[in-house]
């Protein structure tokens, strides 16, 4: 079969791969129907890389596929049914696990970045990290369950409530996601962050009701201009920069800083005093966290919304031209078809 191999530093390559097989009995056999590229992909595909990723290994852990064989454990699937895959594959005994963060687990692994994923025709997966989905929702959004449920595990910490005033930083693609879920959730005032002037606009098109660009307007003056106010909560989607130090000064007392993008590289600093000050919260939010039943749901939703910031549809072969088109800022979030059948 055809797959994207990461082969070490920053080279991802389309080749022919041994069609994987079922080896235990737990596991089923997948068709890949459509595959989303992260950030996270970006970052590790970056010299040096932002996330670590073992050479040899399939990427892509944003996927959606229909069962075509099933192992002789597996009694939660049967062959035909189409479904997501929440590739993160825990331990259950670590202390995190026993306490009910499987999300922070010690010992977990990830399909499509520490084993095999999604950006390949075929893919094996154990049977209890498959969600079944109704037909109703197209690849292309069933490819964006896994992220939806990141993005949903980063709004049960923060709760937000209509007259909260709302920053994000960065109007990628889980960005984005957030403003959706933002404007969803009835937020009312939804200020972004973002240097990209096309990035912004798409993110005022999502559901954004400020755009400011840090590199040229001073943020927290534009903010007190225009709502009168400091944000209640400020959401980094970016990861990047020092976008911590810069939050709370945006912040009103008891406000709230989300911390979401990650990048092993950056090193941010801030004030502690104003943490105290002001009785800050911050959180940080990885991965989802009992969240993959939630962003099926809302997937059937027709006002979420997620197709307002699809950029393009391609097929497996066009992934590396898929990967600069995000790099250079010229698309958003672009979904990958290994079957090359492409939706209309």
């Amino acid at each position: 079969m055809q797959a994207a191999v990461f082969e070490g530093n920053g080279v991802l390559r389309v080749k022919d791969v041994p069609k994987p097989e079922i080896r235990k009995g737990n596991q089923v056999l997948l068709r890949v129907k459509a595959a989303s590229i992260c950030g996270s992909d970006l970052q590790a595909l970056r010299v040096p890389p932002g996330q670590i990723i073992p050479p040899g290994t399939i990427m892509g852990h944003e996927f959606c596929g229909e069962v075509v064989e099933i192992g002789a454990d597996v009694h939660n699937v049967k062959v035909g049914d189409y479904v997501v895959v929440d590739t993160s594959e825990t331990c259950g005994i670590c202390e995190p696990c026993r306490a009910g963060y499987s999300n922070l687990c010690e010992n977990r692994t990830c399909y499509g970045q520490t084993g095999d994923g999604g950006f390949a025709e075929y893919a094996v997966m154990p049977a209890h990290l498959l969600y079944a989905v109704p037909r109703s929702i197209p690849p292309y959004l069933a490819a964006q369950a896994e992220p939806l449920a990141c993005v949903l595990n980063g709004m049960t910490k923060i709760n937000p409530t209509p007259t909260d005033r709302v920053v994000v930083y960065g109007a990628g693609p889980i960005g984005l996601t957030f403003i959706r879920l933002l404007s969803l959730y009835g937020v009312r005032q939804i200020a972004i962050c973002q240097r990209s002037e096309g990035r912004r606009q798409l993110a005022l098109d999502c559901g954004a009701t400020l755009g400011i660009d840090p590199a040229s307007q001073d943020v927290r003056e534009t903010l007190l201009r225009e709502w009168g106010a400091p944000a209640d909560i400020v959401i980094d989607t970016a990861g990047a920069g020092n976008v911590p130090g810069e939050a709370l000064g945006l912040l009103k007392f008891h406000g709230i800083l989300l911390l979401f993008g990650g990048d092993q590289n950056v090193v941010s600093s801030l004030h502690p005093a104003e943490l105290v000050w002001k009785e800050l919260r911050v959180f940080g939010s990885f991965c989802a966290h009992n969240t993959f039943g939630m962003a099926i749901e809302l997937l059937q939703n027709p006002d979420l919304g997620l197709e307002k910031f699809l950029s393009a549809r391609m097929k497996l072969s066009e992934i590396n031209e898929a990967m600069e088109l995000l790099r250079s800022r010229k698309a958003n979030r672009i979904v990958i078809y290994p079957d090359s059948q492409i939706e209309n």
